[in-house]
């Protein structure tokens, strides 16, 4: 649907229209409406909207309503060198993140050294090794942990933070490059001025409609909120 279309669809399910003597919202509150029920379908379909359903990635159903927003970037860390640097610390800064950054999903590296038996330059594409500050200190600590180099391949400790993102080696590696995938923000809808439709996959765009006329009934206060509720409840 396009962004009229979308509109359209919710006049349409709230029983009103221009024509009619009753109170109608205006294009630029539909505008607002329909954003907010983007919003919050994109977090329902992440992590799930009651505990016996299934978050992203967890039936294709859900991979496909957010696929369109599936985004994986190559970003070059620096060595942390500033006075909060942990040791044998590389850096991605906030600031460097993507401006259309919205939920993580996940992450790999890349990452260069001497190779043990040939002595050559190597660089091996590898993964990472999630880390909290609660178990920072035991994950360093241990000469077994996944991001101690070893047989040519090491996991880097991986930890989020105000600063941005920190990767921990053991000092015998270096990282070049930090590769995430991630869940980008939605274009944002408008039909004044210049259009932007929808850019979530067609099929998912029925739903949100229903999301947002589900959320105007409350606001109205109709009586016809509770059934809009429990027909929403089934959506998957």
């Amino acid at each position: 649907m396009t962004s009229v279309e979308m509109q359209t669809a919710v006049k349409m399910g709230l029983d009103k229209s221009e024509a009619l003597s009753l109170p109608a919202f205006q294009t630029e509150e539909l505008d607002f409406w329909l954003n907010d029920s983007v919003e919050r379908f994109i977090k329902i379909r992440y992590s799930g909207n009651n505990y016996l359903s299934k978050s992203f990635e967890q039936s294709q159903k859900r991979v496909e309503d957010l696929r369109t927003l599936i985004v994986e970037t190559r970003l070059v860390p620096t060595e942390d060198v500033s006075p909060y640097a942990k040791p044998n610390s590389w850096i991605v800064i906030t600031a460097n993140l993507p401006i259309d950054y919205l939920i993580f999903l996940n992450d790999e590296v890349t990452i260069n050294f001497d190779h043990s038996i040939l002595g050559t330059d190597t660089t091996v594409r590898t993964g990472v090794t999630e880390c909290t500050t609660d178990n920072y200190f035991n994950k360093v600590s241990d000469p077994y942990s996944e991001h101690v180099l070893h047989l040519d391949n090491a996991r880097p400790l991986r930890m989020f933070s105000e600063r941005g993102i920190e990767l921990i080696t053991d000092g015998n590696y270096t990282i070049r490059y930090y590769y995430m995938r991630y869940i980008r923000k939605p274009a944002v809808i408008s039909s004044t001025g210049l259009v932007v439709n929808c850019d979530l996959p067609e099929h998912t765009h029925r739903e949100i409609v229903e999301m947002t006329v589900n959320k105007l009934i409350e606001n109205i206060e109709s009586p016809r909120y509770q059934t809009h509720t429990n027909e929403l409840n089934k959506i998957e």
